[in-house]
This record gives C-alpha cells, sequence and structure tokens, in this order.
C-alpha cells in the first residue's frame, strides 16, 4: 500500500547518479504540448487537436555554498583554462563540455516509514516518486541578496516525458 502522506520537502530526496543533492530549496518539472488543430477542406470546424511537439523543462534552486560546485553535479564544469573550444590542441574547455554532454539523469524520491524498530524508533526507506531522463542544462543563474541566503537556480530541457515509475 502507498503512503497516503503527501510529498512535502522534508521527505523528498534529490539524486543525481546515486549522490543526495543537499541545500536544495526546491525543484519543479513544466511539460509543454503543442497542439494544431486538423480540419478539412471544406470546413473551419476542427476535427481534432493532433499533438506535434513535446518540451519538457525542470528548475531547481539551491542555497548557495560555493559557486563551483553549486547546483546540479555534472550538470555544467566551469573549471577550464579556456571558455573556448581547444580541440585543436588536444585540451578540454568549457565549450566542448557543454556541446558534448549527455546531460544528468535526477531521481527524486519520497521518505516513508519501512519498519517500526522494537525501541519505537522509525526505519525509513526511499521510493522512486519520478525520474527525469537526459537533462541539459539552458540556464545557470546565482543571486547575493542584502541579510538572504545566497542562491544558485539551473534550469534544464529534457527530451522525453516524466513517466510513471
Amino acid at each position: 500500500m502507498a503512503d497516503p502522506k503527501v510529498l512535502t520537502g522534508a521527505i523528498a530526496l534529490i539524486k543525481v547518479n546515486g549522490v543526495v543533492i543537499g541545500k536544495m530549496k526546491n525543484i519543479q518539472i513544466t511539460e509543454n504540448y503543442t497542439r494544431i488543430d486538423v480540419r478539412g477542406l471544406g470546413t473551419i470546424v476542427a476535427s481534432e487537436a493532433a499533438v506535434t511537439q513535446f518540451q519538457g523543462q525542470l528548475t531547481c534552486s539551491f542555497m548557495s555554498v560555493q559557486f563551483l560546485n553549486g547546483g546540479i553535479p555534472g550538470s555544467i564544469d566551469r573549471q577550464f583554462v579556456s571558455a573556448q573550444s581547444q580541440v585543436s590542441q588536444g585540451l578540454p574547455s568549457f565549450e566542448d563540455q557543454l556541446i558534448l554532454s549527455d546531460g544528468v539523469q535526477i531521481d527524486v524520491f519520497k521518505k516513508v516509514k519501512d519498519v517500526v524498530l522494537p525501541n519505537g524508533d522509525i526505519k525509513p526507506k526511499l521510493i522512486p516518486y519520478f525520474t527525469v531522463y537526459e537533462c541539459f542544462i539552458t540556464t545557470d543563474s546565482c543571486d547575493v541578496s542584502e541579510q538572504q541566503i545566497s542562491g544558485h537556480n539551473q534550469t534544464f530541457q529534457y527530451l522525453k516525458p516524466v513517466l510513471s515509475i
């Protein structure tokens, strides 16, 4: 039987490559489906609304600790000598890392009660909530405001709809 509790930040865990993401404030996925009306000759009334395009977007926000290591691990690497491609010299660069990236997989889990131990302690377990495959970074930003916790925000485009696990 599924746990009847709603998913809240306190019982959600986000993992990338099996590593739990700390200092995350929120995560949001948005899927857009483009439809066009199909009409036949001799009518202005649509007979169907065919899906012609899918676009998935994932946005997440973090409390910032370090700029270079903030956000989703493996989503963007800024530790290069050159921003522009150095392929002719056989050297890695920011541009080549971004162009040749395979994207990242983001797994969201929900903590639920597994068993209650004899001493009364609750032993939790993780159940999959959703997985987003092939996330490619489209926006990477940070903010620093007076009397606020600094933030690091990232937006990704993903290629396939999120399906039930």
